[in-house]
């Protein structure tokens, strides 16, 4: 039996992708910006092949836009953004609760917690950065435990938008109670073991709609 599991090759379109991907998603890169590809070759050390490349798939991922004879740029969110986003959050939340809540055990529960409680920690610490992360971890989790692909894959188109959106919340509403996510994952951990998957839509409808409005009240404040 093999020692190893075999190495996976990371393209380097994956790889620029990734680096702007994280700059949106952190603030690095502002809505509107003018993505330069002249600028993201010399930054990143490649050639223009695998940066327009990367441009073209976060495209597909609507973190950018591409305007004819102008270039790309960062997305802007407006609310209706916002909607369509948490909406569809909130359609694969529940639909992953109705595969796995009958299967998740313990251990699961326990790794739930874990991701809780260094939550917490690092609001405690105001790594907001990493809060966000962990953040995203807990509902990653869940999304995972339904072991349905297609679940998965559209959860993925539309992860990062959701956490390019948070960052907004972030940066238009600083005062924003970071604990009351401690709160909301309990409550989600709790209805879970408690098999109770009416209250997991309940939660899942109830937080979604309280952050959606948060993010739409930060937008058209930095609009503003």
């Amino acid at each position: 039996m093999s020692l190893f599991s075999q190495i996976r090759a990371v393209s380097l379109r994956e790889q620029v992708a990734e680096q702007i991907r994280t700059a949106i998603i952190e603030g690095r890169l502002k809505p509107n910006d003018h993505i330069v590809e002249v600028s993201l070759t010399q930054q990143l050390g490649v050639s223009r092949t695998p940066v327009r490349e990367a441009l073209i798939l976060l495209e597909r991922e609507a973190l950018v836009v591409s305007i004819p004879h102008r270039g790309c740029f960062v997305r802007a969110f407006n609310v209706s953004d916002v909607d369509a986003v948490f909406s569809m959050r909130t359609t694969l939340e529940n639909f992953a609760a109705e595969l796995s809540i009958q299967h998740l055990k313990n251990n699961d529960y326990d790794e739930l917690r874990y991701h809780i409680e260094r939550q917490k920690l690092y609001i405690d610490q105001k790594d907001f950065k990493q809060v966000r992360s962990t953040d995203m971890s807990f509902h990653q989790y869940l999304i995972n435990a339904s072991d349905h692909p297609h679940l998965m894959r559209s959860w993925q188109e539309i992860v990062a938008q959701i956490a390019a959106i948070l960052y907004l919340r972030a940066e238009g509403n600083p005062d924003v109670d970071e604990y009351r996510a401690i709160s909301d994952h309990q409550s989600i951990l709790d209805a879970y073991i408690a098999h109770d998957l009416q209250r997991i839509k309940d939660e899942n409808q109830r937080i979604n709609e309280r952050v959606a409005q948060q993010c739409r009240d930060a937008i058209e404040r930095l609009g503003s």
